[in-house]
């Protein structure tokens, strides 16, 4: 099986368009893709690079919207493909193939940012301990962020304050407010109540707002 370095090559020759396809050319796309899953099943490795070459693009930009960290993407997507490579032989075809690898990605990139959170938070609570021994700390300004902040700068401290939030939500923002995904589609992918999407996503909407206007929760 190919690393994501020939991977990569695939996705640099997918454009978007190319997606557009009429009803009949998705019917023949999906006898296809039955055809590969099933060779792909009986471990045949080519197989599985042209189920790669059909996913890769909507699984790297799934991940990359969660992280934004080029090399962390190519880490996690790697990993999305290694554990479908690994998981094929139990897919039953519950869901599509498109769908399991949506669930499977964003679970990968989840994980991937509880892990960054939880380095994060070690190195801040060295920094605590840094700064209770004596060193000043600087005050923050008494004005609302968004009144000095100028296009360019809004767009940063967005950034900046989605980099903050808890994986969850930057899950279902990027799921929602990026890729527009229907609810019902991102309560499957992932394996929530569709009531609870909605509550989910309200909080993380509420969360990003008071970061990037710094309101305190």
């Amino acid at each position: 099986m190919q690393t994501f370095a020939s991977w990569r090559v695939m996705l640099s020759g997918v454009r978007r368009d190319d997606a557009a396809t009429t009803q009949g050319d998705e019917a023949v796309a999906a006898a296809a893709e039955a055809a590969l899953i099933d060779r792909a099943r009986r471990g045949d490795r080519d197989a599985f690079d042209g189920l790669v070459r059909l996913h890769l693009p909507r699984v790297w930009a799934v991940v990359w919207r969660m992280l934004r960290q080029r090399e962390d993407t190519e880490d996690v997507v790697q990993e999305v493909f290694l554990a479908a490579f690994q998981g094929l032989p139990g897919y039953r075809g519950d869901a599509r193939l498109s769908t399991w690898l949506h669930r499977i990605a964003v679970s990968r990139a989840i994980n991937h940012l509880q892990r960054v959170e939880e380095r994060a938070s070690r190195a801040r609570l060295q920094l605590d301990d840094i700064l209770l021994d004596g060193l000043p700390v600087a005050a923050g300004p008494g004005e609302s962020p968004l009144q000095s902040l100028q296009a360019g700068e809004l767009q940063r401290r967005l950034a900046e304050c989605l980099e903050k939030l808890p994986g969850p939500f930057r899950a279902i923002l990027a799921l929602r407010d990026v890729d527009e995904t229907p609810y019902e589609a991102i309560a499957a992918t992932l394996g929530i109540a569709l009531g609870t999407v909605r509550s989910r996503l309200a909080r993380a909407r509420m969360a990003l707002r008071q970061c990037v206007s710094g309101e305190r929760a």
